[in-house]
C-alpha cells in the first residue's frame, strides 16, 4: 500500500465512511479500493473528489505542504489553462526556468501547463518543464497525471509531422506503466488508446487502426466512458467512406450527429456536416446537397469557417456544377492549416490544388494549371496510400498531357 492509499483509508475511517460512502456516485468501491491499496492511482479530477468528501486539502493526502503564495499561482495558472489563455500563463510563469519547485500536486501541475504552453513556441523548454512534472507526479505516486502528460507530448510531436516517432513513443510510455503494474485512470486510459487509433490510420495501418477503434467503443459502452466518442464516431465514418462502405457510413455519421446534439456541442455538429458535404462531393456526386451541409456548416459556425476544408469542399461543389468561374474564385481563398495535421487529413487538404488545377485546365489556363497539380503532386510521397493520391497523380497526367496536345 503506497503512502497516499494509507492516508486515505485512514481518514475514511476515521471519518467512520465505508468505502462505497466515500466513492458516491462518482467513482466506483472497486477503483476506490484500488486506490487505498496502492493498486491504482486517481486522476486529478478523483483526487480533488476523494479530498472533497474527505473535508481535506488534496495536499494533506498526498503528505505535502504547499505555501500560500504557490496555492495562489496553481489556482491562477489553472483558471487561464480552463480559459485557454496563453498569455496570462506565460506572464504568470515569467521566472519558472528560475525557480525551485517543492514536491507537491501543485508544482507538478504549474510544471506541466507552464510546458505545454511554452511548446507551442519553444519545443525543448517545454519538454523540459513537462519531464519536470513527470518527475514530481512520479514521486507521488500520481502515474496517471504523469502518462497523460507524457501523451500530450506525443500529441505534439504527431502534430508537428513526426508521426513514426510519436507512435513509438507512444508504445514506449505505454510499455513503463504496464511494468509499473499500475492501474491508470480510466479517461487517461481511453486517450492513450485514442491517440494511437488516430496515428495507425494516419500511418495508413487501417486493420490496427479499426481494431483499435472497436476497442474504443467497446470501451466506451462497458466503462461508460463518453470523452472523444464524437471524434471516434467521426473518424469511424470517414474510415468507412475511404473504404466505400456506405451501411457503415451511414451508421457512424448517424451516431456522430446524434451525439453532437445530445452534448450540445456546436464545433462537434459542425464537422458532422463538413463530413456530409464531403461523402456527397465524393460518392454520389450530389453537389446541391453538398452545397446544402455546407450552408449548414457555416450557420451552425456563425460564419467562422476557416480557410481550409470549407473552400475544398464548396470549390469541387461547384466546380461539379460546372461553374467554372465561380469555383476558382472559392479555390484561390482556400489555404492549408498553419500546423500540420494528420496524414489522412493532409492527403485530403493537397487535393485542393489539384482541383484548382482541373478548374484552371477546364477554363484553358494549362500553364497555370500545371503550377497547382505539380504543388499538389510534391506533397505525397511520404504520405499513406488512398485513393487521394491516385487522384492527385492522375490530375497532373491529365494536365501534362493536356498541355502537350495544347503545343502540338
Amino acid at each position: 500500500m503506497n503512502e497516499l492509499g494509507k492516508r486515505i483509508k485512514k481518514l475514511r475511517i476515521e471519518k467512520g465512511l465505508t468505502l462505497v460512502e466515500l466513492a458516491g456516485g462518482k467513482m466506483s468501491k472497486g477503483m476506490l479500493s484500488m486506490i487505498e491499496n496502492g493498486r491504482a492511482n486517481p486522476s486529478m479530477d478523483s483526487l480533488k473528489f476523494i479530498a472533497c468528501q474527505l473535508g481535506c486539502d488534496p495536499q494533506y493526502l498526498l503528505g505535502n505542504s504547499t505555501s500560500d503564495e504557490l496555492k495562489i499561482l496553481f489556482n491562477k495558472i489553472e483558471e487561464a489553462f480552463e480559459k485557454n489563455n496563453d498569455e496570462q500563463i506565460i506572464n504568470l510563469t515569467q521566472d519558472i526556468f528560475d525557480r525551485q519547485f517543492p514536491i507537491s500536486l501543485e508544482s507538478a501541475r504549474i510544471l506541466e501547463i507552464s510546458g505545454r504552453t511554452v511548446m507551442k513556441s519553444e519545443q525543448n523548454n517545454g519538454e523540459m518543464l513537462i519531464d519536470q512534472a513527470v518527475t514530481i507526479y512520479d514521486r507521488l505516486s500520481l502515474y496517471s497525471h504523469s502518462l497523460s502528460a507524457k501523451v500530450y507530448v506525443v500529441e505534439y510531436h504527431a502534430k508537428n509531422g513526426e508521426y513514426l516517432n510519436a507512435l513509438k513513443m507512444l508504445r514506449d510510455v505505454r510499455k513503463e506503466y504496464v511494468e509499473k503494474a499500475t492501474v491508470i485512470d480510466m479517461l487517461v486510459e481511453f486517450e492513450v488508446n485514442y491517440v494511437e487509433m488516430v496515428l495507425l490510420f494516419g500511418l495508413g495501418e487501417y486493420k490496427s487502426g479499426k481494431d483499435k477503434l472497436q476497442q474504443l467503443i467497446e470501451m466506451s459502452k462497458k466503462k461508460m466512458v463518453y470523452c472523444k466518442m464524437d471524434n471516434i464516431f467521426r473518424i469511424a465514418a470517414f474510415q468507412a467512406l475511404l473504404h466505400n462502405n456506405e451501411n457503415d457510413y451511414a451508421y457512424f455519421i448517424k451516431k456522430s450527429e446524434q451525439f453532437a446534439v445530445f452534448s450540445e456541442n456546436d464545433k462537434s455538429l459542425a464537422f458532422t456536416l463538413l463530413l456530409q458535404a464531403h461523402y456527397y462531393n465524393q460518392i454520389p456526386k450530389d453537389y446541391e446537397q453538398a452545397l446544402l451541409y455546407l450552408d449548414k456548416f457555416a450557420t451552425v459556425l456563425k460564419g467562422n469557417i476557416g480557410s481550409d476544408f470549407y473552400y475544398l469542399e464548396k470549390g469541387k461543389a461547384l466546380l461539379g456544377k460546372g461553374q467554372l468561374t465561380e469555383a476558382l474564385e472559392v479555390f484561390e481563398k482556400f489555404k492549408m492549416p498553419g500546423s500540420t495535421t494528420y496524414p489522412l487529413e493532409l492527403c485530403i487538404l493537397y487535393t485542393a490544388y489539384s482541383f484548382r488545377a482541373i478548374c484552371l485546365m477546364q477554363l484553358g489556363k494549362l500553364e497555370e494549371a500545371l503550377i497547382y497539380a505539380k504543388k499538389a503532386a510534391s506533397k505525397i510521397d511520404s504520405l499513406p496510400k488512398t485513393h487521394y493520391q491516385n487522384f492527385i497523380t492522375n490530375t497532373i497526367e491529365l494536365v501534362s498531357s493536356s498541355l502537350k496536345n495544347k503545343k502540338r
